[in-house]
């Protein structure tokens, strides 16, 4: 059995990986809501990409995945289990000629990992606990898709992200526990009635005189107090409020694990731009993204492509403008760049435009020549 020494979260015991229980449950995660929404934005994005492929049973499997599930909510299900537990499973199925023809969403709870004895091969044993299907065992890792994050074993099995997340997520329970407790207990008393020159009255008394205080304040009543009698109501302490805002800080270190720009949870990072934002946002998801197409094509049919353009650039604005800047350096025509943001996710141009538009490109101008240059006539003009 080896050892979990590095805290990847699994050990081997012949031949079976066994995950630990020494991590954030995916589950469990999800109450908190910094890792919802990192997640959930990821995973909405991410379903979001579109995939070119150039074989047809192929790009059948990836925009029709499921019979239960549209393509966006099953590719969704799948990178949100991925992100959360580091791994994510889909069983292929394949028609009667053998071609891939759809697949079926697994649980972690359904799959079990077996090794190889070389060490060089997966199988998995899959189980439908909540079906009449019967359990699969040995499926050979080319008729599983398994999409992982960060693996430290060669990519035999990702880690999850919330395992750097254990003691901060540990921290922010107790922190937001104690911060709860100051507050409930610390606001049971909302004021001090004080009587002065009273002496030392006893608990009957104190409490005729609170009983009396409150049923002249009911309803909004105005109090009125005698010389001997002075109200002070109580404010949050200012520790209390210190000890609530200090739980903010794990929104960085969750959005720094995820590889998310700190202004995605509402924390404002410093020399903010939002250009350079969306741009360390679209390579984020090209980071994902570009595992999940591997394991793709490893294990369907044709080669597979991807485009994140629609979700770095959502009206094309980026593309726009460094179009625009290579029109007016001179590096392409406005022929060209007309074509490139026709065929971009720009809203600026489209198809119908140009045929309701009798002309859609500008006239060509007439330069401003220097002196001794010829003018359209051939005369020439005189420098300044």
């Amino acid at each position: 059995m080896l050892n979990d020494d590095f805290g990847i979260g699994y050990s081997i015991s012949n031949n079976k990986i066994v995950f630990d229980s020494d991590y954030v449950s995916a589950r469990a995660a999800l109450k908190y809501s910094d890792i919802y929404a990192v997640v959930n934005k990821l995973a909405e994005d991410m379903a979001s990409v579109h995939f070119e492929v150039n074989n047809t049973f192929t790009n059948k499997v990836l925009t029709n995945p499921s019979s239960t599930s549209n393509q966006f909510s099953f590719w969704r299900s799948m990178y949100v289990q991925m992100l959360l537990s580091g791994n994510a499973y889909v069983l292929i199925w394949g028609d009667k000629s053998g071609r891939s023809d759809h697949l079926e969403y697994l649980k972690p709870s359904q799959v079990q990992i077996f090794r190889s004895g070389d060490g060089n091969q997966l199988s998995y044993d899959v189980t439908f606990p909540e079906t009449e299907e019967a359990d699969i065992k040995n499926v050979p890792s080319a008729q599983m898709i398994h999409l992982k994050t960060m693996s430290i074993d060669g990519g035999l099995i990702g880690v999850s992200p919330l395992r750097a997340l254990t003691k901060e997520l540990q921290l922010q329970d107790a922190n937001k526990g104690l911060a709860l407790g100051a507050m409930k207990n610390g606001l049971n008393i909302t004021g001090l009635l004080k009587i002065q020159k009273g002496g030392l009255l006893d608990g009957h008394t104190k409490e005729g005189t609170r009983k009396a205080f409150e049923k002249q304040a009911e309803n909004g009543h105005v109090v009125v107090l005698d010389a001997l009698e002075e109200y002070q109501p109580l404010e949050v302490n200012k520790d209390i409020s210190r000890l609530l805002s200090s739980t903010d800080w794990t929104s960085n270190q969750i959005a720094k694990v995820y590889g998310v720009p700190q202004d995605y949870l509402g924390s404002e990072s410093e020399h903010s731009n939002i250009e350079m934002i969306s741009i360390q946002y679209a390579q984020t998801i090209g980071r994902y993204i570009r595992g999940v197409v591997s394991e793709l094509q490893k294990k369907l049919n044709g080669n597979i492509t991807y485009d994140i353009n629609a979700i770095s650039d959502i009206d094309g604005q980026h593309v726009e403008n460094r179009v625009r800047g290579l029109v007016k350096d001179r590096v392409i025509s406005a022929e060209l760049a007309q074509n490139i943001l026709l065929r971009s996710n720009s809203d600026l141009l489209t198809v119908d435009d140009i045929k309701k538009t009798k002309n859609p490109l500008p006239p060509i101008s007439v330069q401003k020549m220097k002196g001794g240059d010829k003018n359209e006539q051939g005369t020439g003009t005189e420098s300044d």
